[in-house]
């Protein structure tokens, strides 16, 4: 309503739960399937790439406690009306472009996993390998084919785009937009603070929307950022290479799709966190000792730079560096050892 997030009524509520669970109990159904069927080394790492994305979204999606700070956070990022700089110009419509692969990643990899259990259903990690014989064979009876061509193929779609569809909200819509304006407000501020259009009291409101984000991501949705993301991030990359060099050149491009969103996703959200960190630490270095009066002085020596924090920790200028070159380092090891 007039461009605001709204928070959804008891009867979506329970409508959210009722997913949730049969999430969690997709979840149990991919375990146990990997764990009890007979398959080669492939056929595994892809049950637990597939098994991965549904549990990592339910991690991400289950919150015992809703946090509605999120909601108004986002309405105030939404309907803020500063006016931009050039960089936010240049910047704003590759960001959209970017939440434009991301949706459309929702139905592409979606509409994959469902294909995936209609044309290969006795894969270790869907839904519909429960109804396989240990031979990996479908049973020819009627009600067995209405579960193999409709059923399971609809609910590998339904739970994808509500692993996606969640994941995306928390990762990009809530953490990425709230990093990117934090960003680009503090870089707004400076060029106005240059040109005497800024005091340092509109600092302390920067400061303000940075302790109000941190309250939102701190402990949650950044901390599980950090921890699952990367992961996945290496799972793909080493199913993605796997799929390339056994001839599975299908399955490999679907998969090197999902890479590339994460990857995105990644770069993107460590890179803005970086920046805003950089550029606060450059602004504060270079603007002490040019004031006169004492209190401005004074004012000048108790900034501190503007930081993201992940658990105790918070993003540094290297941090996307050292995350990439993790996640390079990991997989090279996973390819050695499964050589």
């Amino acid at each position: 309503m007039g461009g605001k997030i709204s928070l959804i009524s008891k009867k979506k509520e329970r409508l959210v739960l009722s997913f949730t669970v049969l999430q969690l109990m997709v979840i149990i159904v991919r375990i146990w399937s990997i764990a009890t069927t007979r398959a080669n080394l492939l056929e595994s790492i892809l049950g637990v790439a597939i098994a991965s994305l549904t549990v990592i979204g339910f991690v991400v999606r289950c919150d015992p406690v809703p946090d509605y700070v999120q909601v108004q956070f986002l309405n105030y990022v939404f309907t803020s009306k500063d006016v931009l700089s050039d960089k936010a110009t240049r910047f704003l419509p590759y960001l959209a472009l970017f939440f434009n692969v991301v949706e459309f990643g929702y139905y592409s990899v979606s509409t994959l996993l469902s294909l995936l259990a209609l044309f290969l259903p006795c894969q270790p990690g869907l839904t519909s390998s429960v109804i396989c014989s240990s031979d990996a064979v479908l049973p020819n009876d009627l009600v067995f084919k209405f579960l193999h061509i409709l059923f399971f193929p609809t609910v590998e779609f339904l739970i994808s785009m509500q692993v996606t569809v969640g994941t995306a909200y928390n990762f990009v819509t809530v953490l990425l937009t709230g990093v990117t304006f934090l960003w680009l407000e503090c870089a707004f501020f400076i060029k106005c603070y240059q040109k005497e259009f800024a005091s340092l009291a509109d600092y302390r409101k920067i400061q303000i929307f940075e302790k109000i984000l941190n309250s939102c991501t701190r402990e949650g949705i950044f901390l599980k950022f950090v921890i699952l993301i990367p992961s996945l991030q290496m799972l793909i990359s080493f199913v993605v290479i796997k799929m390339l060099h056994s001839g599975h050149d299908f399955l490999a491009v679907m998969f090197v799709w999902m890479y590339v969103i994460i990857l995105g996703s990644t770069l993107l959200t460590f890179s803005a966190a970086a920046k805003v960190y950089d550029t606060s630490t450059k602004w504060i270095e270079g603007c002490r000792g040019g004031e006169r009066k004492k209190y401005a002085r004074k004012m000048h020596r108790s900034l501190i730079p503007l930081r993201l924090y992940f658990g105790n920790n918070f993003v540094e200028i290297l941090t996307p560096l050292l995350v990439q070159e993790y996640c390079v380092r990991q997989t090279a090891t996973f390819l050695l050892l499964t050589k």
